[in-house]
Parts: structure tokens; sequence; C-alpha cells
């Protein structure tokens, strides 16, 4: 008897506590959402063109620091920075896949199809990701905008190489050093997720914060699979 009962107190506070963490989620997208349609309001092209450029270049002096700098960053200051990366990341990814060559009109709406998937594509690396970090952080809870601009921040050298590689549409054969450079920045890219992941979680313990990386990468891949049905590929 007192085990049904311990088991009925166990199921309702799973229960309670999944209600809160959806409810949480909720706040934090709405929250988002506000976030970036204020930042998008009165851009001053050539002053974000100097803050962007300011940003990458501290990137390149010191790249760790500059993601724990942001992922300890309550005011995100940077969070309009990051919505230019990913906007800039979302271009580059369709001009790539654009094909005037072969373009049809016969074909259109499955074309379109395609490239909307294309631009879904870095929006949802950057959103799955984020919300997966948001959900299993416990220890040290950060908001969204928080977690999706360190997360951005960690993908700027893919988002750099997928706007190099943009140069295969002034020649094919250069095709075999782009790849090479996307491959090489993917591998960067990671390793500055580690990181981005340790920092936002506040974890010191190189073991603990590995461990952390692990869950939330497996967790990603498995989602990525699923979301690849779509015929979308994160």
């Amino acid at each position: 008897m007192e085990e049904n009962e311990k088991e009925s107190q166990n199921q309702d506070e799973v229960k309670q506590e999944a209600s809160e963490t959806a409810e949480e989620l909720k706040n934090e997208t709405v929250n988002t959402v506000k976030q970036v349609k204020e930042s998008m309001k009165n851009v001053d092209v050539k002053e974000e063109a100097k803050v962007t450029k300011g940003f990458v270049t501290e990137m390149l002096k010191n790249p760790l620091g500059k993601i724990e700098e942001i992922a300890q960053d309550t005011s995100n200051k940077h969070f309009k920075t990051a919505i230019i990366f990913v906007i800039v990341w979302v271009i580059a990814s369709l001009l790539g896949s654009i094909s005037f060559r072969y373009f049809s009109w016969r074909l259109l709406g499955s074309t379109l199809l395609g490239y909307i998937k294309t631009i879904l594509a870095p929006l949802l690396t950057v959103v799955v990701m984020s919300v997966i970090i948001f959900l299993m952080n416990k220890k040290e809870k950060k908001s969204l905008i928080t977690v999706l601009t360190t997360v951005t921040t960690a993908k700027l050298p893919v988002i750099i190489a997928e706007v190099i590689s943009l140069l295969v549409l002034f020649s094919s054969n250069i095709s075999k050093i782009t790849s090479k450079i996307s491959g090489f920045c993917s591998i960067i890219s990671t390793i500055f997720l580690y990181f981005a992941i340790r920092d936002l979680y506040g974890e010191k313990e190189e073991k603990v914060a590995f461990k952390n990386f692990v869950i939330i990468e497996a967790i990603y891949v498995v989602i990525s699979f699923v979301i690849s049905y779509l015929g979308i590929y994160i």
C-alpha cells in the first residue's frame, strides 16, 4: 500500500515538474520572440556592421574568452549580433542551394519547398541545440536568449565556412578547398560548443562538463535524425 502511494506521489511530482518545465519554456519562447522583434526595429546597418566586425575580431583573438563572456552575460547585449549571424547563415545557405541554370517553372513548387527547408535548417540547428541545453541545465539556469546567443557564437566557424563556400558559385573547382575549410570549421565549432555548454552550466570539473556535452549531443543527434525525415538536415 505504501509503495503504491509512493509511486503515485512520484508520478505526480514528475507530471508537475514536466508541467512547470513546459510553462517555463513557453514563457522563455514568448520573451525570445519579443526580443527578436525588438532587436530588429530601427536597425542601423552601418553601426551593426561595425559591431559585428568588432565581435568577429574579438572571437579571432580570444574565442573561448568571448564564449565565456557571452554565456555569463545577463544583459544579452550581443543578442542582436547573434540574430545577424543567423540571418547571414540562412542567406548563405539559400544562395548556395539556388541553381539558376536548372530552374524550371514546372518544378517551382517542389523547388520552393526545398528552399524553405534550406532556410529552416540553420534556424533549427541553433534552436534545437539551445532548447536542449536550456531544458537540461538545472544547475545554473540561463535565459533562453543567453543560450541562443552563446550557441550561435559557437557556430560562428560554421557560418563563416558557409559564406566561404559561396565561392563555388563562381567556380566549381574551388569546392575541393571549400569542403576542406567546412570540415575544419565544423570541428572547431564542435570544440567551441563544448566550452559553450560548460560555461552555460557553470561547470568547472571537466569530467562532468564532458558528460553533459555528450548527453546533449546524443539528444541532438536523435532529434536531428527524426527531423531529417522531413527533408531538413541540421
